[in-house]
């Protein structure tokens, strides 16, 4: 890809993050974006249709990141895909901190639970919980997260995953599922 447009998409995404640790998704702007990355709307157009695309690639590159870091270590336990998932958030307050500031904790949960749903569907064949249980455990990760942060992180990653696995776990067993 030509070095130009890398960088002029790093630039707005960068400013994109920027903007929403001071205000709401929606109240952000194009233009706002084009000022605070010192490009011009025409390059912004240029390399996105709209400032939820570079939000959909921002979270697209931070999942890649997520899930090679899950497929380098072949995890086979829930506990431990949960523990990389909280210290990511941990060690990156500034991207939960964004999704809170911005409001955009709905958008957020939606993408988290897709890519629940794809990593069950791509990584776990033979156990397939139901989307609506997919949605439900995805709902109850990202609540304990936020939970998580605005206790200032009082339990380890360690203990706050194996606390959550062992719910859902106990959950699908209840209904005949086999989770890991």
């Amino acid at each position: 890809m030509d070095k130009r447009i890398v960088r002029t998409q790093a630039k707005a995404e960068k400013a994109l993050f920027e903007l929403m640790q001071e205000q709401n998704f929606s109240e952000i702007s194009i233009t706002d974006i084009a000022n605070q990355a010192k490009i011009s709307r025409m390059a912004f157009y240029r390399n996105y249709n709209s400032k939820e695309d570079i939000l959909n690639k921002f979270i697209q590159k931070e999942y890649a990141t997520f899930v090679d870091d899950i497929t380098t270590h072949h995890f086979k336990e829930l506990e431990q895909l949960l523990e990389v998932y909280f210290d990511y958030f941990k060690n990156n307050p500034a991207v939960l901190s964004a999704i809170v500031s911005a409001s955009i904790e709905g958008f957020a949960l939606r993408k988290q639970s897709d890519y629940l749903l794809d990593f069950f569907k791509t990584r776990i064949k033979n156990q397939q919980p139901a989307p609506i249980e997919i949605a439900y455990y995805s709902g109850a990760i990202f609540a304990s997260l936020l939970y998580w942060r605005e206790n200032d992180y009082q339990y380890s990653a360690a203990e706050l995953a194996e606390h959550l696995a062992g719910k859902i776990k106990n959950d699908l067993l209840q209904t005949g599922e086999k989770i890991f």
